[in-house]
C-alpha cells in the first residue's frame, strides 16, 4: 500500500503543473498566496493549507498549492488499492484497480493541477475505508475518526452531502445496536462522535480571519456573520447548482444524465464499463453490503447530483466544468473494476480446469496479461496527453498578455472566469505589473467588494454607494488620474468610448478616438508580443477547460474585426475574423464565420459569403436563426436567385414568429 502511494505521488509530481490550469485554479492559488478568500463556499481548509504551502521556497505558487492535488490523490490511489485487496484478498486486483484509476484522464488531470477535487476525493475514499473498517472490526474508534473526517470534509466541499445517503446505509448496516458491547472500546458514545465532528469544522475560522485581512481576493468579505453565511451557503451562486440561468426546465436537467453516460463511455471505454458490470455482479454475490453502498454512492453523487446541479453544456469550458464532478464516480468504478478483473482471472482458472488443462495458473496469467492491457494503454494515452504540462504556461501567459495590454498605472476591470482568474493570479500571486489594479467588475455591485477594494488600494477614489452602476461611477471617479481598461465593455457616459487595445479595451474621450490606421498599428504591435496559446500543451491535446484560453484571444480578434467592419474597413475586418477562426476557440467561431460571411457579402463575393454562413451553421451549438436571414439576403441581393431567397426569408419569418411571445389580450 505504501509503495503504491509513493509510486503514484512520484508520477504525479513529475507531471505537476508549475503554472495554473483553466477554470478556478487561478482564483484558488491567488487566494492561498495572499491569505485571501476564494469564490464560494470559500474552501477554508484547502485555502489555509494552500497558504501554508505557498510559503515553501521552490518553484511557483501554483506548483506549491498543486501539492494539495498530487499528495491527496496519491493517498487515494493507495486506499483504493488497499480496499480492493481487502475485498478480493489479491494484490493483483488492487494493483489493477490502482492502475485503472491513475490512468484515468480526469483523475490524472486533477492530480497534477491546483484544484479542490483531489482533497475532496480523499475525503470520500477516507470515509469509505473508515466505515468499512468499523464494519470489519467493530472498533468504535473508526467511527470517531469518520466523524472528524466528515466535519473536515464540510469545510472543504459541500458536495460531500450527496455522499450522505451511502454513509447512512453503511451506518444502518453496522447499527450501534448491533455492535458488541463486551469491551468499552466498542461502546458508541454519540456525544464523542459529535465532538469529533465539531472539531473537524474548526477550519471555518479561517474565513472570518482572512476576510478581515487586506487581500484583494476576498469573496463576500466573511468577517461578519451575514457575509460568512452568504459565502458558505453560496447564496450569490445558488446552492450546489452551477448557475441560476440554466436548468429551470426538466428537459435541460435530463440532458445532464445523457452527458453523464457519454462521459462514462468516453473515459472508461466499453472495456472499462464491461469490467464495471462484472465487478458489480461479483460484489452482489460476495459483498452485498459493498454493492449497495457503491450503488447508492454512484446514484446520489452521479446522476442525482448532475440532475440537481444542471450545468449549462454549451461549450468546451462548461463541459470541463461538468466533468470535474465525475471524479467520485470514477473512483468508485476503479474499485469495482479491480473486483471485476479478479473475477475474470478466477473464472479463467475454473474454465481451464473444466476443459482438462493441467496449467490453470498459466491460463489465469495469460488472461491477466491480456486484460491488463486496458489500464496500461489508458495510462499510456493519458501520459501522452499530459507530456509537457509541468512546463506549460498557457494560462499564465494569458494573464501576462492581458496585463501587457494596459498602460502603466491602469485600472483594469475584468469579467469572465478565464481572463479574470488568470490575470489575478499573475498580478497578485506572481506580482507581475504591480502598478496595475486588477478589478473584478461583476463584484462591484455587491456591498462588500468596494470595501475590499478601498482597503487594498487606498489611492483609489471609491464612490459612496454600491450598486449596478458602481463600475461606471468608479471609472468616472478615477479616469482623470488612472488609465481605464476592461476586457468586457460596460456602459459609460456620453462622450467616452471603449477602443480595442489588444486583449482589452481602453476608455478614451470621443474626440481622441484613433484613426483606423492608428488603431491597426497599435493593435498589431501588441499582437506581435503576445504568446501563441496553441503552442503549449494544447498543441498535444485539446483539454476542455484550458481550451477556453485561445477563445479569449479569438474573442479579442473577433471584436476588433467588428470594430473595423463598422468603420468600413472590410478587408482588414475579414483578416481579423479569419485569425479569430484560426485560433480554434469554440464560443466565438460561429459568430466569426457569420461576420466573415457578412464581410464577403458587403463586397459581393456571393460564393464565399454563403460558404462562410454554412460553416457558421456547422459551428453553432444553438441554431442561429439569423443565418436564414443573411443567406436569404445573399441569394436575393448578391446571387439574384429570387426563388431560393424567398424560401429562406419565409423560413426566417416563420421561425421568428414562433419565437415571439404574444402579449396577453385584455
Amino acid at each position: 500500500m505504501l509503495l503504491v502511494g509513493i509510486a503514484s505521488f512520484l508520477l504525479f509530481l513529475f507531471f505537476q503543473a508549475t503554472g495554473i490550469y483553466g477554470g478556478d485554479s487561478g482564483d484558488l492559488v491567488a487566494a492561498a498566496a495572499t491569505f485571501g478568500v476564494p469564490h464560494p463556499p470559500g474552501y477554508p481548509l484547502y485555502t489555509f493549507l494552500g497558504w501554508l504551502l505557498s510559503g515553501l521556497p521552490p518553484v511557483t505558487p501554483a506548483w506549491r498549492v498543486g501539492l494539495l492535488s498530487s499528495l491527496p490523490h496519491a493517498v487515494t490511489v493507495a486506499l483504493v488499492y488497499w480496499l480492493v485487496k481487502q475485498l478480493t484478498k489479491q494484490r493483483a486486483a488492487g494493483l489493477f484497480a490502482a492502475l485503472s484509476l491513475v490512468g484515468n484522464y480526469l483523475f490524472f488531470l486533477y492530480s497534477v493541477t491546483p484544484e479542490v477535487f483531489a482533497l475532496f476525493d480523499l475525503f470520500v475514499i477516507g470515509l469509505t475505508v473508515l466505515l468499512f473498517q468499523w464494519r470489519q472490526t467493530r472498533d468504535i474508534r473508526y467511527l470517531y475518526a469518520a466523524g472528524f473526517i466528515f466535519g473536515l470534509s464540510l469545510t472543504h466541499h459541500h458536495v460531500i452531502l450527496f455522499f450522505v445517503p451511502a454513509l447512512i446505509y453503511l451506518l444502518y448496516k453496522v447499527s450501534p445496536l448491533k455492535v458488541s458491547l463486551k469491551r468499552s472500546i466498542y461502546k458508541v458514545r454519540p456525544l464523542k462522535v459529535l465532538g469529533c465532528f465539531l472539531i473537524g469544522l474548526l477550519p471555518y475560522f479561517y474565513l472570518p480571519v482572512a476576510g478581515s485581512g487586506s487581500s484583494i481576493i476576498n469573496w463576500n468579505k466573511p468577517d461578519t456573520l451575514n457575509n460568512f453565511l452568504r459565502l458558505v451557503t453560496r447564496a450569490d451562486y445558488g446552492t450546489f447548482v452551477s448557475g441560476g440561468f440554466y436548468g429551470t426546465l426538466v428537459s435541460q436537467r435530463v440532458v445532464q444524465l445523457k452527458a453523464y453516460a457519454q462521459f462514462l463511455l468516453l473515459d472508461l471505454t466499453p472495456v472499462g464499463i464491461a469490467l464495471v458490470l462484472v465487478g458489480l455482479w461479483r460484489l452482489w454475490k460476495d459483498h452485498r453490503h459493498v454493492f449497495w453502498f457503491i450503488a447508492i454512492a454512484f446514484v446520489s453523487m452521479g446522476p442525482v447530483f448532475f440532475f440537481y446541479a444542471s450545468f449549462p453544456l454549451v461549450n468546451r469550458f462548461t463541459l470541463g466544468t461538468y466533468e470535474r464532478f465525475l471524479l467520485p464516480s470514477y473512483m468508485f468504478f476503479a474499485l469495482v473494476i479491480g473486483v471485476g478483473f479478479w473475477h475474470i482471472i478466477e473464472r479463467a482458472g475454473v474454465i481451464a480446469g473444466r476443459i482438462g488443462s493441467r496449467m490453470p495458473l498459466l491460463w489465469m496469467g495469460a488472461i491477466g496479461v491480456v486484460v491488463s492491457l486496458y489500464p496500461v494503454s489508458m495510462l499510456g494515452i493519458t501520459v501522452w496527453r499530459f507530456w509537457g504540462l509541468s512546463r506549460d504556461r498557457t494560462a499564465d501567459n494569458l494573464g501576462r498578455d492581458i496585463l501587457a495590454s494596459v498602460k502603466p498605472n491602469s485600472l483594469l476591470f475584468l469579467q469572465r472566469d478565464t481572463p479574470l482568474f488568470t490575470t489575478q493570479y499573475v498580478r497578485y500571486g506572481l506580482g507581475v505589473r504591480p502598478d496595475v489594479v486588477a478589478i473584478h467588475t461583476s463584484r462591484l455591485a455587491t456591498p462588500d467588494y468596494p470595501k475590499v477594494l478601498a482597503r487594498a488600494f487606498p489611492q483609489l477614489s471609491i464612490p459612496a454607494k454600491a450598486g449596478t452602476t458602481f463600475a461606471v461611477e468608479l471609472a468616472k471617479a478615477n479616469r482623470a488620474r488612472f488609465p481605464i481598461a476592461t476586457n468586457v465593455p460596460f456602459p459609460v457616459e456620453e462622450g467616452w468610448l471603449w477602443v480595442p487595445q489588444g486583449l482589452v479595451y481602453q476608455l478614451v474621450p470621443k474626440d481622441q478616438v484613433p484613426s483606423v490606421d492608428a488603431l491597426m498599428e497599435q493593435n498589431e504591435k501588441m499582437w506581435m508580443t503576445y504568446h501563441d496559446p496553441r503552442a503549449g500543451i494544447l498543441s498535444r491535446y485539446n483539454h476542455l477547460m484550458l481550451s477556453d484560453v485561445p477563445d479569449v484571444y479569438a474573442g479579442a480578434r473577433f471584436e476588433l474585426g467588428k470594430t473595423l467592419l463598422r468603420a468600413g474597413s472590410t478587408d482588414r475586418a475579414r483578416e481579423q475574423f479569419e485569425k479569430a477562426i484560426a485560433l480554434g476557440g469554440d464560443t466565438q467561431t460561429a459568430d466569426a464565420y457569420t461576420f466573415l460571411g457578412l464581410s464577403y457579402l458587403f463586397v459581393r463575393n456571393c460564393e464565399a459569403a454563403l460558404a462562410a454562413f454554412a460553416r457558421a451553421r456547422e459551428a453553432s451549438i444553438i441554431p442561429d436563426d439569423s443565418l436564414l436571414l443573411y443567406e436569404g439576403v445573399t441569394y436575393r441581393d448578391c446571387v439574384g436567385d429570387a426563388v431560393r431567397a424567398k424560401e429562406l426569408l419565409d423560413a426566417y419569418e416563420t421561425v421568428r414568429k414562433k419565437a415571439e411571445t404574444p402579449l396577453p389580450t385584455q
